[in-house]
This record gives structure tokens, C-alpha cells and sequence, in this order.
């Protein structure tokens, strides 16, 4: 399966939220300013006396000050020190237990985990990464939100405030002490899944030699002899097994199988034996390189998008059979030496959706293209059956000289006033249909590094879907274990997310309001793309509605059984309901840039799907943590200054 959620690139990414980020952080600041303002006027007795003023201005001025110097004061020993004690604590509150929790799971998921299912590696991985996920965060949560609450209930952390340490450097010794627990359960669970995935998946066959049969007539040899070739069945296995090809130098080859296939060794001075070995490409980490997705109309032209065949989930869009309409990715950076070998492996994952059924055991027939931006030089490489979301490999061979058709194509747009704009192209210097080979890289690759790969669907009424991941060149393969890892980073983000927050407000909040405020901000941070769609008003992106419904709109049409396409009156009730929506959906706006995208940070899918997880998402998640983590800790300082004061 491909990944179906937008890959963000750290070039695009990087200044649009640095710029976001500059501009929440500062609106805090104004904003803990003027609510520190005015409570310490509100408690320094200046309404019933004006002339106190001064003199409690000057207060507040001097210790807002002085909160911010101890932020830039901060003693690395003392923190260390601090820190030590938080994973002192962590210990004597036995959070051990969940890791023994966690091996107990594995051992009983043996009894419940299918072998046998059409994707295992998927589902073990799912499983082993899903439990550990939420078994982090959860006991990270309960353990941050009683930390200090119970202190200051038991009093114990006077004993602390009475010694030259700041609350900054309280806080922080916190977060780091559970964090570094984290960290050892994290990586304790990630060693130990790898070794569950692998050693569950680990199998291999016999080759069935009651089931080998001569396949067509025997072919004369050399030495006068005649052989034929073999085929035959290997025994089942995680109930499954492989056909097998024996050509006439006695190789044996293995069909693929629930994603994956065998290596089979001559067995030396045995004729006809053979030792199969592990599982070959069952637990992959594949290094994709995705390009850029536009589309082209039955009428020839670009769009942005496809059409719609009426799906609800509008996150990929659809071409014409039987028309001129394709999908076209343009891939940048294509050097000949990223891709060894003699072809460029392409996988591609589309959906299908059929106007009529017509014979339902045979995939729709598709055709997959090559262009050069510049020149227009298009080349037809094959022709491919295509079944509803099922990986179809094919390649791209960097010497063409088996192809269907070669021809000149333009690329053409509409301007806003509706004039027909044409792609500049500078034709090649011979005509491509009288050619009978091309070179990749040196016809269809431009200068810079650019190429373009269509997909077209050929059969009418018939319609092809994708969106940009679901197409990419497979640039090689990374290492299986080290992919694991990755994901279990993701996972550690994740887990200092929660420790940041449930710290920051234990530092207010009495335990149980505390557990129950974090318990929203995780909940709400791995649901944060649906809260982030709702605030902008993206459940229904595609689908031209009367009004984008806000949720009481939705409420409401929903009781009252109105479609999204139909158009409320405009009453005044529903013109109140309506300013009502959009100050709501200003409201969850700002909650979606306060709460953290933990749904965004996770790498459970990349893994569980055999995809490489990259450095530049390993740099993100970093970074967003570290976005986070700085107004957060700034927040629960200022949070124990104050209670500490008051106190």
C-alpha cells in the first residue's frame, strides 16, 4: 500500500512554519504580558486605589523581569542533578511494569497473529509499533501529571525551592529525567519488536518434488541429451506456498507470494536438490523518490486536479478512459548514477473505479509513458493491467528499444481570461517516430535533471485514481532494522511531546485536571489532521457545496436529514448558527496550531508499509519538537514562578 498522506519536504516546509511559529510565539508573549498585567492589578488593590499603580507596575515589571533571567541562568549541573532525581522517581514508581506488560502482550500475540494473512509483515508490524506506541504515551502521561502535584501536595518540593534552584531548571530537570526513561523503554521496545517481526516471519519451504512436472516438450542439448523444463509446487508453509521454475541449467526460481519470495541453492554433487532460504522482500524499507502530480483533462489541458467519480474521500483524484485525460509526474534531479542497473524500477499503486463491471477477475489496461519537458519527445513503454490498489511493478529501461509508439506531445493550459497557453518546446533534431531506440537519459531527461512519467487509462468508461505518492521510481533499498529504529523515533517525539505538556500543566493543575487536559491534547494531537480540516473547512475539499458547513451546521443538517448539497434558507436562525460556526472555527484553528500534530509525527505507517523513513521527516519531527518544547517550557516556568509566590 502506498502512503496515503501528504509527505512533507523539508525545503517547503521549513520557512512557511518557521514564519508561523515566530508569529504564534510572539502572540503568546503579547498575550501572557497583558493577562499578567492585569491580574497583578487586579490583586495589588489598584481599583480601590489608583495611586498603587506605580508601585505595583514596577512589581510586575521587576518580576516578569526577573522570570526571564532565570531563563537565561539556567545551571547545567543542577539540571542534570534534577533530572536524576526525576528518573530516581520514575523507577521507584515502577514504570518497569509496562515494559513487562509489553513482553507479556508479545508473547500471548502469538496465539492471535495470523502468518497466513495475504500481508504479514504489515500486521505483525502494525500490531508490535501500534501497542508500543500507546503503552509509551499513556504511561508517560500518568507519570508527568502526578510528578508535581504530588510533590507539592506532599510538600517535598519546598525542600527543593528552599535551595538555589530556579523553576526553570525544575521543569526541565523533569522533562529531561522522563525523558530519558522514555528514551531506554522506547529503545528496549523497539529491539525487542524487531526481533518478535523478524523471528515470527521467519520460514522457509521444500520444493515438492512429487509435484514437479515437465512443462512443454524436451528441448535438445548439446551432448545430445533432451531436457525439459520443470514446474512444480514447494511444500505449505504459514499456509502458503510458491510455484517453482526449474530452467534446463537446473536454476530453480520461486514465484512471488504474500509479497515475498525465496532464494533457492543447488545442493553441490545432489542433481535436482535444492535449500531454500529465508524470506526475500517481505520486510523492506524502500527509498522512494516521489515527484510532482498534475493532471490532464479529456480535452487535452492541464489541471491542478482530476475529476471526481463521487467518492467521499476526495484525497485522489481520477482520469478518463479512453481519452486523452493522464495523470503526469515530473521527477527533478534524475542522475544516471542514483540508478544502477539497466532500468529504473517504478511502483504504483492505483485505484480503479469501473462504470461497468465487465470481466471482474482481469485488471483495466493502462499505459505507461515517458516525456521530456523540454522537447516534447514522448515514448510509450508498455501497456500494464492495473487491479484496484494492488503494487504494480514495472520498469523504465535506460535503453528503449522495445516500445509501443514515439511521438511530439505539447503540454497545454487555460489562462483565468480563458486563452489556450502553450508549454515552450524545442523539438528534437530527428523524428521520433522513424527512430528505433532511445537513450533515457540522454532524449527524455532534460539538462536539469527533468522527466516526466504518464499515466494513461485506455479503456472507455473506465477511470484511473492516484494521488502524488501513489507513483514513484524506487531509488534503492535501506536497511530493515535501521527503518524500525526511525519509526521508533517517531514514537520518541511523540512521548517528549506528551512529557512536555503533561509537566507544563501539572505545574497549575491539581493531578486529575492535569491527566485529563494532557489526555486532550494527546487525543486531540492524534486526531489533529481531521481538527485541522474541520477548522478550515476541508471535510468537504472538492465537492462544490452551497457553504462550507461549520460543525453546528453539520449538527444540524444531520438531525434534520439535509444533504451537504442542499442550501439552507436564509433565516435568521441559520445566519446566527453560521457567525456562530466561524467563530468556532477560528477557535479550533488556533487549537490546531497550540496542540501538537502527534498523528503527523508517528512513522507507524511508512515502516508497517515497507517504506524508508528519510532523514528529512526524522529533521522535521525533530524540529516540530522542538518548536513545541520551547513555549511550553517557557509557559510551565512562569506557571511554578507563580505558584511558588503564591505559595
Amino acid at each position: 500500500m502506498p502512503i496515503e498522506t501528504d509527505i512533507p519536504e523539508l525545503s517547503r516546509w521549513l520557512l512557511p512554519s518557521l514564519g508561523t511559529w515566530v508569529v504564534a510565539l510572539a502572540g503568546l508573549a503579547i498575550g501572557l504580558f497583558l493577562l499578567g498585567g492585569i491580574w497583578a492589578l487586579l490583586h495589588g488593590g489598584v481599583i480601590g486605589n489608583p495611586k498603587l499603580l506605580g508601585p505595583v507596575s514596577q512589581r510586575f515589571l521587576s518580576r516578569t523581569w526577573a522570570g526571564l533571567s532565570d531563563l537565561l541562568l539556567i545551571s547545567p549541573r543542577r539540571v542534570a542533578a534534577l533530572a536524576w532525581l526525576g528518573v530516581k522517581e520514575a523507577i521507584r514508581r515502577r514504570v518497569i511494569i509496562v515494559f513487562v506488560v509489553f513482553l507479556g502482550i508479545l508473547l500471548m500475540a502469538g496465539w492471535f497473529l495470523d502468518p497466513a494473512s495475504n500481508n504479514p509483515a504489515k500486521l505483525y508490524l502494525n500490531f508490535v509499533m501500534g501497542t508500543s506506541d500507546y503503552l509509551i504515551l499513556l504511561l508517560m502521561l500518568l507519570v508527568t501529571v502526578f510528578s508535581l502535584p504530588n510533590d507539592i501536595q506532599k510538600k517535598t518540593i519546598y525542600t527543593v525551592l528552599t535551595k538555589p534552584v530556579r523553576p526553570s531548571e525544575i521543569i526541565l530537570g523533569r522533562i529531561l529525567g522522563f525523558t530519558v526513561v522514555g528514551t531506554v523503554l522506547t529503545a528496549g521496545m523497539g529491539l525487542i519488536s524487531y526481533a518478535f517481526v523478524v523471528r515470527g516471519l521467519a520460514h522457509t519451504h521444500q520444493i515438492d518434488t512429487a509435484t514437479l512436472r515437465p512443462l512443454g516438450d524436451p528441448i535438445p542439448q548439446p551432448d545430445g541429451s533432451a531436457k525439459s523444463l520443470q514446474q512444480g509446487w514447494t511444500t505449505k508453509v504459514h499456509g502458503h506456498r510458491h510455484r517453482v521454475f526449474i530452467d534446463l541449467q537446473g536454476q530453480a526460481r520461486l514465484d512471488m507470494e504474500q509479497g515475498h519470495t525465496h532464494v533457492a541453492r543447488a545442493v553441490p554433487g545432489e542433481e535436482g536438490s535444492f535449500v531454500l532460504g529465508g524470506p526475500e522482500g517481505l520486510l523492506t524499507a524502500r527509498v522512494p523518490k516521489y515527484g510532482s502530480l498534475v493532471f490532464r483533462n479529456r480535452q487535452g489541458f492541464d489541471e491542478v486536479k482530476g475529476i471526481s467519480v463521487g467518492d467521499e474521500w476526495t484525497y485522489r483524484s481520477y482520469i478518463e478512459g479512453g481519452s486523452e485525460a493522464a495523470a503526469i509526474w515530473t521527477f527533478t534531479g534524475m542522475k544516471e548514477s542514483a540508478f544502477p542497473g539497466e532500468a529504473i524500477p517504478v511502483e504504483m499503486n492505483i485505484g480503479v473505479f469501473r462504470t461497468h463491471k465487465g470481466d471482474m477477475q482481469r485488471g483495466i489496461l493502462g499505459s505507461l509513458l515517458v516525456r521530456n519537458p523540454d522537447t516534447g519527445l514522448m515514448v510509450e513503454l508498455e501497456v500494464f493491467e492495473s487491479k484496484e490498489f494492488s503494487i504494480l511493478q514495472l520498469k523504465i529501461p535506460k535503453k528503449i528499444e522495445r516500445f509501443a509508439s514515439a511521438r511530439l506531445m505539447q503540454r497545454r493550459t487555460r489562462s483565468p481570461d480563458g486563452a489556450i497557453l502553450f508549454s515552450p518546446q524545442q523539438p528534437p533534431e530527428r523524428d521520433p517516430s522513424q527512430r528505433k531506440e532511445f537513450d533515457l537519459f540522454r532524449d527524455l531527461v532534460t539538462a536539469d535533471g527533468r522527466l516526466e512519467v504518464w499515466l494513461q487509462c485506455l479503456e472507455g468508461g473506465q477511470y484511473f485514481g492516484m494521488a502524488k505518492p501513489d507513483l514513484y521510481l524506487r531509488v534503492g533499498d535501506g536497511t530493515f532494522f535501521m527503518n524500525v529504529m526511525k519509526g521508533y523515533a517517531g514514537t520518541w517525539c511523540q512521548m517528549v511531546m506528551v512529557i512536555a505538556f503533561g509537566v507544563t500543566l501539572s505545574t497549575f493543575l491539581s493531578a486529575p485536571v492535569a491527566m485529563v487536559a494532557t489526555l486532550g491534547i494527546l487525543i486531540g494531537g492524534l486526531a489533529h489532521t481531521f481538527l485541522t480540516q474541520v477548522a478550515v473547512g476541508q471535510i468537504f475539499e472538492g465537492v462544490q457545496t452551497p457553504y462550507q458547513a461549520g460543525p453546528i451546521e453539520s449538527l444540524v443538517r444531520l438531525v434534520t436529514q439535509t444533504g451537504v448539497m442542499e442550501e439552507l434558507p436564509a433565516t435568521a436562525a441559520n445566519q446566527v448558527m453560521r457567525a456562530v460556526d466561524t467563530g468556532f472555527r477560528l477557535w479550533l484553528e488556533s487549537m490546531a496550531y497550540a496542540i501538537p500534530p502527534l498523528s503527523q509525527m508517528s512513522f507507524v505507517q511508512f515502516v508497517m508499509n515497507g517504506y524508508n523513513v528519510s532523514g528529512e521527516l526524522l529533521l522535521i519531527d525533530l524540529l516540530r519538537v522542538l518548536g513545541y518544547f520551547f513555549p511550553v517550557f517557557i509557559l510551565g516556568h512562569f506557571f511554578l514562578k507563580s505558584r511558588e509566590v503564591a505559595a
